[in-house]
């Protein structure tokens, strides 16, 4: 009986997905997603799989905390702060996301994570040192917690000014709370985040609270119901960082740090990204590729990701948010846009064509999926066109029925048959744009040349829009990997185990000697939530800006740097960056990060070893590339299971599997390289 090494399963707005592999054997599964009890799909994916003995590892990414960041829910949560703090939640940064209109939406003041009556203050103060100020009044603490309990709240945030430099008040205050509220979860914001900047790091505490006791329902039950299966088997989960980490139980007696999601929860926000981030990294080192943007197009949204030398980077801190709202969490530099297979297609007003952010989601889904849905979508277009045979099964087992998407199409903007077509194609490009403009914004704004970058399109969308993408962006190539209808699922396989540790430093680069600098390189490490296990690759990245600068940029740090080579480092990686460096201005350090990580398994997918035939041929409506004029033309068919290495195909032609459609277009050649992936370029002239 085959032993498999390795499940990962993986929940999308439209499908959950699984991967098993094996030393022999992989094994995948597409079931629907179910947005009313997702444990339910992860649970009927492994059960489709069919494996019999425990695997080594069981690995999950969600998006159960970033959906709760955008649909704004989650449970009744309170926030204890010093005095004089109860509403920096609310005032925020004072950014406004649209300069100049008088009504605009702002997260945290619209849809505050805690409203101002659950937000109490005590007196206590630190000093930026991490001397006491103001002692912290227990007893005040004590009269908060009760009110908050009295009034309902189920969890309970905690956060003071300087808690970075000391966390003495906050476990004090943590302490009081879970003996006056002891069903109410509680957490602080030096357990989540501890770092400057008070505000990003409250509304990162407060939202923590506020997804926690959902969190914590939702993977006791997932964990419960796989140890009826495998007794033994921990649940191993995708963080935003891209790193892997073991769930384990909650004990308060023994807790520190971020040693446990189920205490930091918020960590999760971008557990399905980053998994198919991971994927991404793969393709590179397989194709010796160093550069790539990723692509994973699902049913709902579009996510980005850009590998740089070979890498994931972490994003921006200021950039890191989800839903309008900022997060002081380790974070993948990854972008979502509100396009994918299901994204509605509508009008406005004005008569302008839109596509997304609404979705017709998984229920009742595109109206070729004959699950009720009556509005266009993405998809919908593609099976117009003829990009989507009607031979095909979504997601290897649903059936197209192509008169329905043109009925949805005809009765929703009101024309007749002949123009359809028109419309369908003006979808598709419109479609691709949005996406082309997403990539944009994360390449050229940061200096990176798309003609240099390769792209892997994956989702049960991407392979269809890829090539309309690559030829909007005049990028180099495009790549599809092997199942790229589950890329975040096999992601999952080829992702680290992943541990951080942070120190805050805030001091002049030049005024440190090499003794401190090893002292805080020292310290960092120990801020680990777990020590380093011998197999495991340790690192340390440095968080430096000039001084005054409202962001910094990571410069690593090696172990026989001095500060004069680090601040050189900045320079020339700050040059890079952002097109200048200002040699002679003092750099400031702000903050030093240990980081752990544990190579994945080594595992390929199983080599097709000859080329079969077309199974027939199909009609696909195109453009032509100079003259912008519209025809039919006959596309071979084939599945992609019998294309074996070395087979060239050229355009317009369409490969199908079981988890998506790849379609290249006319001036296109596919071919198909080692490892199973397939290489898509422009024809020579």
């Amino acid at each position: 009986m085959e032993h498999f090494l390795l499940v990962g399963v993986d929940i999308g707005g439209t499908f959950t997905d699984a991967v098993a592999v094996s030393p022999t054997e992989i094994r995948i599964a597409k079931v629907p997603s179910n947005p009313a009890d997702p444990g339910q799909a992860v649970l009927a994916a492994i059960e489709t799989l069919k494996i019999n003995n425990e695997p080594d590892r069981l690995l999950h990414s969600t998006t159960l905390v970033t959906n709760m960041l955008l649909e704004r829910k989650g449970a009744a949560t309170g926030f204890i702060t010093g005095d004089g703090m109860r509403d920096l939640l609310h005032i925020g940064r004072h950014k406004r996301p649209l300069n100049y209109a008088i009504r605009q939406e702002i997260a945290q003041q619209h849809h505050p994570p805690t409203p101002r009556k659950w937000r109490l203050t005590v007196p206590e103060r630190l000093a930026a040192d991490g001397a006491v100020v103001t002692p912290l009044d227990k007893e005040a603490v004590r009269q908060a917690a009760a009110q908050l309990r009295d009034a309902g709240v189920q969890a309970i945030a905690i956060g003071f000014l300087h808690s970075y430099r000391s966390d003495r008040h906050e476990e004090q205050a943590r302490q009081i709370v879970e003996a006056v509220a002891p069903d109410a979860f509680a957490c602080t914001s030096s357990q989540v985040s501890p770092r400057f900047r008070e505000y990003e790091r409250f509304i990162t505490t407060a939202w923590n609270a506020r997804v926690a006791p959902a969190a914590a329902k939702y993977l006791n039950r997932l964990v419960s119901e796989i140890n009826r299966q495998w007794a033994d088997l921990p649940l191993t989960m995708m963080t935003s960082n891209g790193g892997l980490e073991e769930i384990q139980p909650l004990d308060r007696a023994t807790f520190a740090g971020q040693a446990n999601l189920k205490q930091t929860p918020i960590r999760l926000a971008l557990s399905g990204p980053a998994a198919a981030g991971n994927a991404v990294v793969r393709v590179s080192h397989d194709l010796d590729l160093p550069n790539l943007v990723g692509l994973d197009v699902g049913g709902t949204s579009s996510d980005i990701v850009v590998v740089r030398e070979g890498r994931l980077r972490e994003a921006p801190w200021e950039e890191r948010e989800v839903g309008g709202y900022p997060l002081q969490i380790p974070m993948l530099d990854l972008h979502t846009i509100g396009a994918g297979g299901g994204s509605l297609v509508y009008r406005d007003d004005y008569d302008t064509l839109h596509v997304g952010p609404q979705s017709a989601g998984a229920y009742p889904g595109p109206a070729c999926y004959n699950r009720g849905g009556d509005q266009p979508t993405v998809t919908d277009a593609a099976v117009i066109t003829g990009r989507l045979p009607h031979t095909v099964q979504l997601g290897g087992h649903i059936p197209i029925q192509p008169d329905l998407s043109g009925q949805a199409f005809a009765e929703t903007f009101a024309m007749p048959p002949d123009r359809i077509y028109s419309l369908a194609l003006d979808v598709l490009t419109l479609a691709e744009s949005q996406i082309a403009f997403g990539i944009r914004e994360r390449t050229v704004a940061r200096g990176l040349n798309p003609r240099e970058l390769a792209l892997v399109a994956a989702g049960g969308a991407g392979p269809l829009l890829a090539c309309g993408v690559a030829d909007a962006l005049e990028l180099a190539e495009v790549v599809i990997p092997p199942r790229p209808g589950l890329l975040a699922a096999w992601g999952l396989l080829v992702a680290p185990d992943r541990r951080e540790g942070v120190v805050t430093i805030l001091r002049e680069l030049n005024h440190l000697s090499p003794a401190e600098l090893a002292e805080y390189r020292q310290k960092a490490t120990e801020n680990l939530p777990q020590a380093p296990p011998p197999e495991a690759e340790l690192s340390h990245v440095c968080a430096l800006r000039y001084l005054g600068q409202g962001f910094e940029v990571d410069v690593p740090l090696h172990a026989d740097d001095t500060p004069t080579v680090l601040a050189d480092r900045f320079h020339t990686i700050h040059e890079h960056e952002y097109g200048f460096a200002l040699s002679d201005a003092p750099v400031e350090w702000v903050e030093l990060r240990a980081v752990w990580e544990i190579a994945p398994r080594d595992w390929q997918f199983p080599a097709v070893d000859s080329t079969g035939e077309p199974s027939s041929t199909v009609e696909v409506w195109e453009r032509d590339h100079d003259t912008a004029k519209m025809a039919p033309r006959l596309a071979h068919l084939w599945q992609r299971r019998a294309l074996a290495v070395g087979t060239t195909l050229d355009g317009p032609v369409i490969i199908t599997e079981a988890d998506t459609t790849i379609y290249t277009p006319t001036g296109w050649q596919a071919k198909v390289v080692a490892g199973g992936y397939l290489r898509i370029v422009r024809k020579e002239d």
